[in-house]
């Protein structure tokens, strides 16, 4: 079989999980690797003076749009299907409920203050467009704790299958490959790469960077922590000793370890106090009843002028002309709706396969605090459920959300066969994986965990998809096709943006509509 570069994305997301296939992905170049610059035009605030725009979806790219088309003078509605404004970005609380299309419902009863960010939970430092939004809205932030050297890895091949603290797995290899590179150089095997004054410069480096003894060999370190930590008096620190190369080797924790090197994975990272969806909730105070909710469009025609919207607002038909439309739905959707584009366009609805992420909350006790220290972070456990991601919220109370998987349920990069998890027969089952996750890495607290909630976004109603797959090399054509305007009808949204399931990629696509719109307006 030819590997191609779908195939090698496919075999990573596969061992390693969404993280390892992004990584991958960013290596290779089919991803940005930093926030883009916004396009958002400077507009006077009488520019849209007496043109009305209609905006398909109240997601962050709707809501985004909505809020500065208004600010330009343009008299806009956005038309929302869901009881709420956020689209993906969705915090379940008490009293949510979590309906899929087969009909199955679940209802929230965690205690109050209690969230899961069933979507976007974490906002990069880097992405400055959003947080500005925050400071603009009056959204208050808080740190997330993205990676804590506290937080466990497991796997089978190491250390008898028993968890070891990710500082042990870092801090170990880093020792062991620092010990090999100052070997290869003291065998001269790095000669004709590096003077003799670089030679001595790289071998006092590795001994500080691993952490080695004088010859230069690695004999554990009191980075990867202790056996016995130093008291007072005759109490003294007992090392751990270090683990197996070989087992750290074919355990291969490298997602893990690298987590927090990828740049959109950095510290310093924020949350919203409370919960992702105070974002969205801000945009639609602001917005006020310019969004419209339990909309249901039916038809979307193009006009002499303009564009016409049918649509259903709480079962009752009503329909609205406007001079432009932004459609911020996702592909899922648009694929089955009815809209009067071209036929390039609609191949286009097509182009890119959704993403098929779950995510799986629990409620609690802190078991993890009291007993791990751990506050915040990620573990990762090489089992079904490989991912256990821990509150950075509400640290030393008695109760929090602990978050059990987190992937793909389908191979989305390759073949679109269901993953292991995907796989699993019922629902049932699939929180038996999650229950099992946590009990690998904590003995004893599987059966701590309680009121599990369980969010398939394929299944979600509106939605179909957590996201679109607009890194895969094959997905270009629609890309371009729907960055570009069809008439007066103009795209948006997160997989329009080279920063693909980030908030920040759909509100710069937002800006982006709105820039074209501006210039087609100029131009007639």
């Amino acid at each position: 079989m030819a590997w191609t570069r779908r195939t090698f994305i496919g075999r990573v997301a596969m061992a390693g999980g969404y993280r390892a296939a992004f990584t991958a992905m960013q290596a290779l170049g089919l991803m940005a690797t930093k926030a883009e610059a916004s396009p958002l035009p400077a507009l006077p605030a009488d520019f849209g003076k007496g043109k009305k725009i209609v905006i398909l979806g109240g997601g962050i790219a709707g809501l985004v749009s909505a809020y500065e088309l208004r600010k330009a003078g343009f008299s806009c509605t956005v038309l929302e299907a869901r009881e709420r404004p956020g689209g993906r970005n969705w915090s379940v609380r008490n009293g949510s409920k979590v309906e899929f299309t087969d009909g199955t419902v679940q209802n929230c009863d965690w205690q109050d203050g209690h969230y899961l960010n069933a979507g976007p939970a974490r906002l990069p430092s880097i992405h400055r467009t959003i947080l500005g939004y925050c400071e603009e809205l009056g959204v208050p932030l808080e740190v997330e704790i993205n990676t804590s050297r506290s937080t466990l890895m497991q796997a089978d091949t190491l250390n008898g299958g028993k968890p070891v603290e990710q500082r042990q797995v870092v801090n170990d290899t880093r020792g062991y490959v620092s010990e090999l590179l100052a070997k290869c150089i003291d065998q001269h095997g790095l000669d004709k790469v590096l003077s003799t004054e670089d030679t001595e410069r790289m071998l006092a480096f590795l001994k500080q960077y691993g952490d080695l003894s004088k010859d230069f060999s690695y004999k554990g370190s009191e980075r990867s922590g202790f056996v016995s930590p130093p008291g007072a008096g005759s109490d003294e620190e007992k090392l751990r000793p270090p683990l197996s190369l070989h087992e750290l080797l074919i355990s291969d924790f490298s997602t893990g370890e690298l987590y927090e090197e990828q740049i959109d994975w950095q510290a310093t990272m924020f949350q919203p106090v409370g919960g992702m969806d105070r974002i969205p909730y801000a945009f639609a105070k602001s917005l006020g009843d310019i969004v419209h909710y339990r909309t249901l469009v039916k038809k979307v025609a193009k006009t002499a002028n303009g564009v016409r919207v049918e649509y259903t607002e709480s079962g009752s038909p009503k329909s609205i002309e406007a001079d432009y439309c932004i459609c911020t739905f996702p592909l899922s959707i648009l694929k089955t709706l009815d809209i009067d584009c071209s036929s390039e366009t609609k191949q286009a609805f097509s182009g890119m396969t959704m993403a098929s992420l779950y995510k799986i909350g629990w409620e609690a006790p802190r078991f993890w605090e009291k007993q791990y220290n751990i506050y915040g972070g990620i573990s990762f456990p090489k089992q079904i459920v490989n991912l256990v991601w821990y509150p950075s919220a509400g640290l030393f109370t008695k109760t929090g959300i602990i978050l059990s998987g987190f992937n793909f349920e389908q191979n989305d990069y390759d073949d679109g066969k269901p993953t292991e998890f995907g796989a699993l027969p019922t629902v049932q089952a699939k929180l038996d994986a999650s229950r099992a996750a946590v009990e690998v890495l904590h003995p004893g607290h599987g059966q701590s965990l309680t009121k599990p909630i369980y969010i398939s976004w394929q299944r979600i109603p509106y939605s179909l998809g957590c996201f679109a797959m607009n890194m895969i090399p094959s997905t270009k054509p629609a890309y371009d096709e729907l960055n570009k305007p069809d008439g007066r009808i103009y795209f948006a949204g997160d997989y329009l943006s080279h920063i693909v399931g980030w908030q920040e990629g759909a509100a710069l696509s937002a800006h982006r509509a709105i820039h074209g719109i501006a210039e087609q307006m100029r131009s007639s």
